[in-house]
């Protein structure tokens, strides 16, 4: 289980970019927070970087070892779906041609 932390000192600081600043670690049992999200998906992820921007003490508590959930890392995304489809159609035309036939015109 992967459990992300952010602590309100070090969450924003005011920088002349204004680009916040996040800390990542393992978080305890003992630790207090303000907010604790359970599950590191797309809704997730974005509660807790939103609860961090505001200031609260926030934990992102993710099963897998990284954020972003399903969609994101394995290809639910019509994008990835479609660049998976790209690849299997090119190593087909490469495996039929390799074999005699030619497929392409």
């Amino acid at each position: 289980m992967l459990a992300l932390r952010s602590s309100s000192r070090s969450v924003v600081r005011a920088t002349s970019r204004l680009q916040p600043v996040f800390a990542r670690g393992l978080a305890t049992a003992s630790d207090p927070y303000d907010v604790v999200v359970i599950g590191g998906g797309p809704g997730g992820y974005v509660a807790a970087i939103k609860a961090a921007q505001v200031g609260l003490k926030t934990a992102c508590i993710e099963k897998r070892g990284s954020l972003g959930g399903t969609c994101l890392n394995v290809g639910c995304i019509p994008s990835k779906a479609m660049l998976n489809n790209s690849r299997i159609f090119h190593q087909t035309l490469h495996d039929t041609k390799a074999r005699g036939i030619d497929g392409h015109r």
